[in-house]
C-alpha cells in the first residue's frame, strides 16, 4: 500500500504539473498576444498622429506655394509699374527740356524784338513830330494834347505802334481790330503797345 501511495502521490504531482505547465504556457500565450495587440494599437495611434502632421505639413506647404506664387505676381506687377513711371519720368524730363529750351529761346526772340520796336518807335516818333512841326495846324493841336488821337476813331489816344511802317497812330481798341494802317494804308504785320507816359 506504501508504494501505490507514493505512485498515487507521484501521479498527481506530475498532473498538477502538466496542468500547471499548461496553464503557465496558456498565461504565457495570452500575456504575449496582448502584448502584441497593446503594441499594434500603439503603431497605429503613432501611425494617425503622423498621418495628421503629414497632412497638416502638406496643406501648410500648399498655403505657402500659393502666397509665394502671389508674392512672386505682386513684385513682377510693381517692377512693370516701375518700369512705366520711369518710361514716363523720362518723357517728362524730356519734354521739360524741350519746353524749357523753347521758352529761352522765345525770350531771347522777345528781347531783340523789344530793342529793335524801341528804336522803331524812337525813330518813329521823330518823323512823325518833325511832319507835325511842319504842319501849322498840327502842331496847335499837339499842344493841346489833341495831335496824337487816334487816326481811325479819333476819339482817344494813339498808343499803338504798327509794324512794318511804324506808324503810331491807333488807340487800343482800334488796334485790335484794324488790319491796315490808316496813314499810309499798308498792311500789318504786327503791333506794339506804347507807354507814353
Amino acid at each position: 500500500m506504501g508504494c501505490s501511495y507514493y505512485f498515487y502521490i507521484k501521479k498527481i504531482v506530475l498532473i498538477n504539473l502538466c496542468c500547471g505547465f499548461e496553464q503557465t504556457e496558456k498565461v504565457r500565450m495570452e500575456l504575449e498576444e496582448q502584448k502584441m495587440r497593446q503594441s499594434r494599437m500603439f503603431v497605429s495611434a503613432i501611425q494617425e498622429a503622423m498621418a495628421k502632421k503629414l497632412k497638416e505639413k502638406d496643406q501648410e506647404i500648399q498655403r505657402m506655394g500659393k502666397l509665394n506664387w502671389a508674392l512672386q505676381e505682386r513684385v513682377k506687377s510693381l517692377c512693370m509699374e516701375n518700369q512705366i513711371w520711369r518710361e514716363l519720368a523720362q518723357t517728362n524730363e524730356s519734354t521739360a527740356n524741350y519746353l524749357r529750351s523753347n521758352l529761352e529761346q522765345v525770350l531771347a526772340h522777345v528781347g531783340e524784338e523789344r530793342a529793335t520796336v524801341a528804336d522803331d518807335a524812337q525813330s518813329s516818333c521823330g518823323s512823325n513830330d518833325a511832319a507835325e512841326a511842319g504842319n501849322d495846324t498840327a502842331a496847335s493841336a499837339a499842344a493841346t494834347g489833341r495831335g496824337r488821337l487816334c487816326k481811325n476813331c479819333g476819339l482817344r489816344e494813339s498808343v499803338v505802334l504798327l509794324l512794318p511802317c511804324r506808324h503810331l497812330c491807333l488807340c487800343t481798341m482800334c488796334g485790335s481790330t484794324v488790319r491796315n494802317c490808316p496813314i499810309c494804308d499798308s498792311d500789318m504785320d504786327a503791333s506794339v503797345h506804347v507807354n507814353l507816359s
